[in-house]
């Protein structure tokens, strides 16, 4: 006996699914200061997960995720980039130019 799933509840598993994947990279966004990815990673992983289900989120989610683990979060990255220039004073430079 085959069974037939209505249009409309094949599309709510889908969008349950992308929903519950999208979590994972949204979550991990936030907490790694990445929010851009994160909420790309959601909303692409709803989307993907709309006409394919977890086919189609799960691999999105899984390719987010892997892109906030890989980069630096936004304020270390400015921090870094702090800690590595000579601070310099330009007002001595100026009082010996003069």
């Amino acid at each position: 006996m085959q069974v037939q799933v209505p249009l409309n509840q094949y599309l709510f598993v889908g969008l349950l699914a992308g929903f519950v994947c999208g979590l994972v990279p949204l979550i991990l966004g936030l907490k790694k200061q990445n929010i851009k990815l994160g909420v790309l990673g959601f909303i692409l992983s709803l989307l993907a997960g709309l006409p394919l289900a977890l086919l189609g989120a799960l691999p999105v989610a899984g390719i987010f995720t892997w892109l906030i683990l890989r980069k630096p979060a936004v304020a270390e990255s400015a921090q870094a980039e702090a800690v590595k220039e000579n601070p310099t004073d330009d007002s001595i430079n100026d009082s010996e130019n003069s």
